[in-house]
């Protein structure tokens, strides 16, 4: 069983200087993270939570959702959608039968 410390690691912000270096070194000239955090002198494991939650947030905004509450359905409107069930052995048709969606 390992043994608790009695020093706490010193927590140090990332600031918004090295964070838009980060981004530029990982995403515009296409380092990993381990050599862009190696050479801004960053925590590896700070520097990869701060690349994971941007993208994370990139996702969030390009992702348009149809209310602000993403888990209830729309209602129902008026336009019906057609489509058909095909059967085929072979490549001939056996059997088709069309249904309308609303």
């Amino acid at each position: 069983m390992a043994k608790m410390s009695a020093t706490k690691r010193q927590y140090v912000k990332i600031s918004k200087i090295q964070k838009q270096s980060l981004l530029q070194l990982v995403f515009d000239n296409g380092m990993k993270i381990r050599e862009a955090s190696q050479k801004l002198n960053l925590k590896y494991a700070a520097a990869k939570t701060f690349v994971l939650q941007f993208r994370k947030k990139l996702l969030r905004k390009e992702f348009n959702y149809a209310s602000d509450k993403p888990c209830q359905t729309c209602p129902k409107r008026d336009v019906y959608n057609p489509f058909k069930i095909v059967s085929q052995i072979g490549g001939k048709e056996i059997s088709s039968k069309t249904y309308t969606y609303n």
